[in-house]
């Protein structure tokens, strides 16, 4: 009888803990439209199943307004509390309006609440952890088409949302351990798409010492000095005649050395190809695979080091130990990133997951 007894109340144990994780779960997030625990939808036609599609569309658009109607029209559609239907998106506003706000805690709370996500899901198998954001070059010139990505032509007010926004990704792990692996970008001096028949990757940016260090690098610097960021992305443009992916005066010099990366640096997608295909700056491919390494690259975003420095280390261009030296900084930020760690949940931030996903505090963090 007390066996029976304490069997049962292990069940109803059970059966309560999995009913308050599942009101955990619902309330972790906005209802769907025609929720149905909202007394509001239960009585709108539009959101019976069993009645076919079209009517429901008919239904649904004769209980709307002009306005409502004009406004479902865009991308981001809004929400009708009165219909029970919630907004079809959201997003924070792009840098360069979130950096206008001069809200330094508010741009760390953007980078913590992408995290949170990011690492929700990559705790359930759908993502990775390195995140190469933010772009933080000098909106120099109104007409480049990317300048709403960066925080604007200030060196001071770039520098600190790139150090702010970076602590909220990586978070304040333990024992330099990283919540994401954030990255700034494009070092240095880049930003320039196409113009005057000069695109991107054959621009070659004549700037000054000064000018360097007082305003294109600032940004990057407080990325790593105080931001401590995992990575930096080398950028498609030259420096004063020098690809900035195969600058060892950039990469090792100014970016290792004086600012102490702790960290990989990465190219742009293809950058090392463009050296060798678009600028010519190499006459070889595994030239400019081994100029690339022997700068401070640690990684390539594309196939061309894949490629090509097998190659170019049989022809003595590069030693293995050089190539020792990048994987050691790539394979240093994943086990930070615990991807060495095995299963996730086990992990510091292992306990994020699909109900810190699309939660309500997203649309509260913006401006």
């Amino acid at each position: 009888m007390a066996y029976n007894i304490t069997k049962l109340l292990s069940l109803v144990s059970l059966l309560l803990c999995l009913s308050f994780c599942t009101i955990g779960v619902i309330h972790a997030r906005p209802p769907f439209a025609c929720d149905p625990h909202n007394p509001i939808t239960r009585g709108l036609k539009f959101c019976w199943v069993t009645v076919p599609i079209h009517v429901r569309v008919q239904d649904l658009i004769g209980r709307l307004t002009l306005q409502e109607k004009i406004r479902l029209l865009v991308n981001n559609a809004i929400a009708v509390p009165r219909l029970g239907i919630q907004g079809y998106e959201w997003c924070f506003p792009q840098v360069i309006t979130t950096a206008a706000s001069f809200n330094e805690s508010l741009w760390q709370e953007i980078g913590r609440v992408v995290s949170d996500e990011a690492r929700a899901m990559y705790n359930g198998g759908m993502a990775g952890l390195t995140y190469w954001s933010p772009n933080v070059n000098i909106f120099r010139d109104p007409r480049w088409g990317r300048g709403q990505e960066t925080p604007g032509e200030d060196p001071v007010l770039a520098a600190k949302y790139a150090a702010r926004y970076v602590k909220g990704l990586q978070g304040d792990g333990a024992g330099n351990r990283l919540k994401v692996a954030a990255c700034c970008k494009h070092y240095t001096a880049y930003d320039l798409d196409n113009w005057n028949g000069v695109d991107r990757f054959h621009f070659n940016a004549r700037v000054s010492k000064q000018d360097l260090v007082d305003t294109y690098d600032v940004p990057f610097k407080a990325c790593v000095v105080e931001g401590n960021v995992a990575s930096v992305m080398c950028s498609y443009n030259q420096v004063n005649g020098k690809p900035t992916c195969a600058d060892p005066d950039l990469l090792k010099g100014t970016i290792r050395g004086q600012w102490r990366l702790n960290g990989y640096i990465v190219s742009d997608c293809d950058s090392v190809g463009v050296l060798y295909d678009e600028q010519h700056y190499t006459r070889t491919p595994e030239e400019a695979a081994a100029d690339a390494i022997k700068a401070g690259l640690d990684l390539d975003c594309g196939p061309f080091l894949a490629i090509h420095t097998e190659t170019a280390v049989r022809r003595g261009l590069v030693s293995e130990l050089e190539i020792n030296w990048a994987l050691a900084n790539t394979m240093t930020v994943q086990m930070r990133l615990g991807m060495f760690d095995g299963e996730p949940s086990a992990h510091q931030y292992g306990n994020l997951g699909p109900r810190d996903v699309c939660t309500p505090a997203p649309p509260t963090a913006s401006p």
